[in-house]
């Protein structure tokens, strides 16, 4: 049991931690877009100024300014149109991932949620009791076993006193016969 909660700590653990890494990835995300809408704001509030140095510059020279404009603008505008895309597709794909993760811990918070509760069920002290008493019921046995197998070897020590002492009075005997006969 005790292994299976260490097991689901563990998968919690990793989660979390896949969790903090894609709550610092949007983070990054949302310094990033924040710094991208600031200068913007930048550069919108001085478009104006821009507006009136691009006039002043078509004034002087109409056609290769006006050339020239026309084709920054729509490398700009490209441009822009290139980053616009690519930050809604980044926002996109960050969006799927963190609905992802927030499903997978979702799922978490529920395994964890049925693990306290399973744990709750468990009445430790109750099976705890239930341990110990059968342990002493063991140990008990365990002692009776031992004491009875030493009461079995002191029978087996003195009958093999006896058998040794049958030998030797039999060996004795034996040689005393011998002794006689020749």
């Amino acid at each position: 049991m005790e292994k299976k909660i260490n097991e689901q700590l563990a998968l919690l653990e990793k989660e979390l931690s896949r969790l903090k890494k894609a709550t610092d990835y949007i983070d990054g995300t949302k310094k990033t877009a924040q710094s991208v809408i600031t200068k913007l704001k930048a550069v919108q509030d001085n478009y104006s100024t821009y507006i009136d140095k691009i006039f002043n510059l078509y004034k002087s020279s109409v056609e290769e300014i006006k050339k020239e404009t026309e084709l920054r603008i729509k490398e700009g505008v490209i441009h822009f149109e290139t980053t616009g895309s690519q930050i809604d597709q980044t926002n996109r794909k960050k969006l799927v991932e963190t609905k992802r993760l927030l499903e997978n811990y979702r799922k978490t918070v529920e395994a964890t949620d049925n693990l306290v509760k399973t744990l709750e069920a468990v009445d430790f002290p109750t099976r705890l009791d239930v341990i110990d008493e059968k342990i002493s019921k063991n140990l008990d046995e365990i002692k009776q076993r031992f004491s009875s197998q030493y009461k079995d070897n002191k029978v087996i020590k003195i009958l093999l006193y006896i058998i040794l002492g049958l030998i030797g009075i039999a060996g004795l005997g034996a040689f005393l016969i011998c002794g006689k006969i020749i």
